[in-house]
C-alpha cells in the first residue's frame, strides 16, 4: 500500500514537472518570436524614417530644380519670389537659396535685405 502511494506521488511529480517543462519551452519560443517581431519592427521603423528622409531630400531637390528653372526663364530671383513660387516660408526659401549658392549653381548679388537677388551661375566649374 505504501508503495502504491509512493508510486502515485512520483507519477504526479513527474507529470507536473513534464507540464512545467512544456510550458517553459513554449514561453521560450514565444519570447524568441517576440524578439524577432521587435527586431522586424525596428527595421521597419528605420526603413520608414529612411524613406521619410529620402522623401524630404526629393522634395528639396524638386524645389531647387524649380528655382533653377525659374532662373533659366527669368534673369533673377529674390527670396520673396522663391517663397511665392514654391509656397514656402521665408526661412525655407533662404535655406534653399543658400544651398544652391553653396553648390555653386547660383550667385548672390547684394549683402542683406531687400536688395539681395540671385543669378544663375553660368561660369560654374562642372
Amino acid at each position: 500500500m505504501d508503495f502504491t502511494y509512493l508510486l502515485i506521488v512520483v507519477i504526479i511529480i513527474f507529470l507536473l514537472f513534464f507540464r512545467y517543462q512544456r510550458r517553459a519551452i513554449k514561453l521560450k519560443k514565444e519570447n524568441i518570436e517576440l524578439k524577432k517581431q521587435l527586431e522586424m519592427q525596428k527595421c521597419n521603423d528605420f526603413n520608414a524614417s529612411s524613406s521619410i528622409n529620402s522623401a524630404k531630400q526629393k522634395e528639396t531637390e524638386w524645389r531647387k530644380i524649380k528655382i533653377l528653372d525659374f532662373l533659366s526663364k527669368h534673369e533673377t530671383i529674390t527670396n520673396n519670389q522663391t517663397e511665392s513660387l514654391l509656397k514656402i516660408s521665408n526661412s525655407t526659401a533662404y535655406r534653399l537659396l543658400e544651398d544652391l549658392e553653396r553648390e555653386g549653381k547660383i550667385i548672390q548679388i547684394g549683402k542683406t535685405g531687400k536688395d539681395v537677388y540671385y543669378l544663375l551661375n553660368r561660369y560654374k566649374n562642372n
